[in-house]
């Protein structure tokens, strides 16, 4: 094959390679267009179910998917398990059936998990759409390093007071008894 023949041939693959980018995209695009067309909500329960609509949302530390503003504060009295996650972060992803476990065998004590990434709300609902991951799905207002995140993911114990007991970096088996017993007794740590 002559030198001609081989540029022509790169740039057809080229193309073929570039049209079905083109047409994954198209399909994931028209997938969330589905996922609106269908009344697609995302789930939320306790507190967050029952915040009224939010003139400026982007105003708190925190806002449900469908745009309601809320701060750490609305949770008082109670314990909350804040998770910094991203779409894009694959042990993210393999943490979360955990903390959903997690939730369930601490709902009784008193426990609110909340699951909040930094993305845009359409990136995140479109991800859950995709993956139907139930749990309470926040967008995180700011970026994570303002909050002091360094890297995905990342945990937060909140206590009854609105402080941040203890940190956790990395995933983790949440529904470990090991964990289970963390979260029920944590070591206080520093942000």
């Amino acid at each position: 094959m002559n030198r001609n023949s081989l540029l022509g041939l790169t740039f057809i693959v080229s193309i073929l390679f570039l049209q079905a980018c083109s047409q994954e995209q198209q399909a994931i695009e028209l997938s969330a267009e589905a996922s609106v067309a269908q009344g697609y909500q995302p789930q939320v329960s306790g507190v967050l179910a029952t915040l009224a609509q939010d003139d400026d949302p982007n105003s708190k530390t925190f806002q449900t998917l469908d745009g309601r503003g809320f701060d750490i504060e609305l949770f008082a009295g109670e314990k909350v398990f804040v998770n910094f996650w991203a779409t894009w972060c694959a042990p993210c992803i393999r943490e979360i059936p955990s903390i959903n476990r997690a939730a369930q065998a601490l709902e009784a004590e008193g426990y609110t998990f909340i699951f909040t990434s930094d993305e845009d709300t359409d990136t995140i609902n479109d991800f859950l759409y995709e993956r139907e991951f139930p749990g309470n799905f926040v967008k995180l207002n700011g970026y994570f390093a303002n909050y002091g995140i360094g890297a995905v993911p990342s945990s937060w114990l909140v206590d009854e007071n609105g402080d941040v007991a203890t940190v956790w970096a990395g995933a983790f088996e949440w529904d470990s008894e090991e964990m289970l017993e963390e979260i029920r007794n944590p070591t206080p740590s520093e942000l």
